[in-house]
């Protein structure tokens, strides 16, 4: 599903409002925090999120570390220390899930395979990972790995981590689908998690602003809804 040049106007009329807003600066320097921020995200209010970021940086802190500068190793010896995903969700984590299929493992189970997996193709820190964008073949392979953890097929924390790391982007989630949806007068289950990103990256370029401002005001503006 290719976007039009009408709906483009459409949606460029309804973000109107947005214009000149501006997006959190993520965490551009700490690799670990994008994992761990873009997999608690999902299905989740966003304060659960800030919850276990907090705790990971707590946490890091105890044992002399920087959280603001940590990279996927750091990350990844997190889980060494406190004896696997289950214990580190218990001291750092929650008992959130990849999904709401039965037997889905802890996202905390996740966390630990993505930063082990950004680690297997050479993204240890949100440097390597913004330098790997540069290139199409190298951000197609840590795509792959990205997406073969389970849990995150769907894309929208593979958006989200780039984005949290310095990389403007849209995050496709349910509010944004959402509200693409409403604003085309379509059905939700009509509009594709691909046709929002590009469609919402033509509609940012109109407004003079980047993917990951827009995306930020728009979820802004459907968690008021």
């Amino acid at each position: 599903m290719s976007y039009s040049a009408e709906q483009v106007q459409i949606l460029t009329e309804r973000c109107e409002q947005f214009r000149g807003s501006k997006a959190p600066e993520g965490y551009p320097d700490s690799l670990a925090l994008c994992i761990v921020d873009s997999v608690q995200s999902t299905m989740v209010r966003y304060p659960t999120v800030e919850k276990v970021v907090s705790n990971y940086r707590a946490y890091r802190r105890e044992q002399g570390g920087d959280p603001n500068t940590d990279s996927a190793v750091d990350l990844a010896a997190t889980f060494a220390q406190l004896n696997g995903p289950e214990a580190w969700a218990a001291r750092i984590g929650n008992g959130n899930r990849t999904s709401t299929h039965k037997g889905a493992p802890l996202k905390a189970y996740a966390i630990e395979a993505e930063a082990n997996g950004m680690i297997d193709v050479g993204v240890v820190t949100a440097q390597d990972l913004r330098s790997a964008a540069e290139d199409a073949d190298s951000l197609a392979l840590v795509k792959k790995a990205w997406l073969n953890v389970p849990g995150q097929g769907s894309g929208v924390t593979w958006h989200y981590v780039q984005m949290l790391a310095g990389i403007p982007g849209i995050k496709p989630d349910r509010m944004i689908i959402r509200f693409v949806a409403k604003a085309l007068d379509r059905p939700v289950k009509t509009v594709s998690p691909a046709f929002c990103v590009e469609l919402l990256t033509a509609v940012a370029g109109e407004l003079s602003m980047t993917a990951s401002e827009l995306d930020h005001a728009i979820w802004n503006y459907q968690r008021g809804q």
